[in-house]
C-alpha cells in the first residue's frame, strides 16, 4: 500500500540528480470537519520519455498506484483511523519535452479517537 513500495517518492520536491520515474506528494490541502479532517493530495508522475517504453512504465505505475492506494485503510490504535480514495488523473504538459508527467488526486478522510 505505500508508496514507495512502487517508486521512489518524495515530498514537494525532488532530488535533481534521482533516476526515472519517481512519484511526488504534493499539493496537500486539509480542512477541519467536526468529525475529522479531510485531506487532498496530489502524487505527481514523472519518467523520461525518451526512454525505450516510458509511457506504457508511467502508465502501468499510475495504475499500480491508483490500485494500491484506492480504498485504502491506515489506522493506529487510539488515535486515528484514515481512508484514502482516488479523484482522478490527468496528463501534464511540461516546459521539459523530454519529460512524462501525470499527476494523480487523492483524498483522505481522516477521524481522531
Amino acid at each position: 500500500m505505500f508508496i514507495n513500495n512502487n517508486v521512489t517518492c518524495y515530498y514537494e520536491e525532488a532530488l535533481k540528480t534521482k533516476g526515472f520515474p519517481y512519484a511526488v506528494v504534493s499539493g496537500i490541502n486539509i480542512i477541519d470537519l467536526a468529525s475529522g479532517d479531510l485531506t487532498s493530495f496530489y502524487l505527481d508522475v514523472w519518467t523520461d520519455e525518451k526512454a525505450a517504453g516510458a509511457t506504457e512504465q508511467l502508465e502501468a505505475l499510475c495504475d499500480e498506484l491508483r490500485e494500491s492506494l484506492h480504498n485504502a485503510t491506515i489506522s493506529v490504535a487510539g488515535s486515528f483511523a484514515a481512508h484514502i480514495g482516488f479523484e482522478n488523473q490527468n496528463s501534464i504538459n511540461e516546459s521539459e519535452f523530454d519529460l512524462s508527467h501525470r499527476r494523480l488526486s487523492f483524498a483522505a478522510r481522516i477521524f481522531y479517537y
